[in-house]
């Protein structure tokens, strides 16, 4: 008893001490994988497979969008909008089984999970660590997110589709 309390905290002290970039990246990598089983579900026909999942991977998203708190610009409005569509689609899959929609948000997770590594992490080749390769890569990494779409984005009152 005395030793699974003390497990216990040394896992909490240890989860404690992970940096918050690596805490978002793990968040995407656990989101894509979420989508992933919960795709393998509804493949399998299997209900508690892909619900289980679904609402895993939805908790996640919203993770990922409550770390977004605090801070005001369009790109974070564009991807509070584009989460929070994403985890409304997700919740609708577990009634139409659409196939389609999990394939959208895994490439979208990826792509966001991939500027992430490049923008934040610093990973990459070492040409892409050069001051002038990351104002570049941010440029282009800014059009990528916004050239992003789900459906059910809008800007000061006006809706837009943005479509996955």
């Amino acid at each position: 008893m005395v030793y699974n309390a003390l497990n216990s905290y040394q896992k909490i002290q240890v989860s404690s001490e992970i940096n918050p970039q690596k805490l978002i990246l793990m968040l995407y990598d656990g989101a894509i994988k979420r989508i992933n089983f919960a795709r393998e579900g509804v493949i399998n026909k299997n209900p508690k497979q892909r619900g289980e999942n679904l609402s895993k991977a939805i908790a996640i998203i919203s993770e990922l969008n409550a770390s977004l708190r605090n801070i005001e610009n369009e790109e974070i409005f564009f991807l509070r909008s584009l989460f929070l569509a994403m985890m409304q689609e997700l919740a609708r899959v577990s009634i139409t089984n659409d196939i389609q929609t999990l394939d959208r948000a895994i490439r979208y997770l990826m792509k966001l999970k991939q500027i992430w590594e490049t923008s934040v992490m610093g990973q990459g080749n070492a040409a892409q660590n050069t001051k002038t390769q990351n104002t570049k890569t941010k440029t282009a990494q800014k059009k990528e997110v916004s050239s992003m779409s789900y459906s059910g984005y809008e800007k000061h009152g006006q809706r837009t589709s943005i479509a996955i």
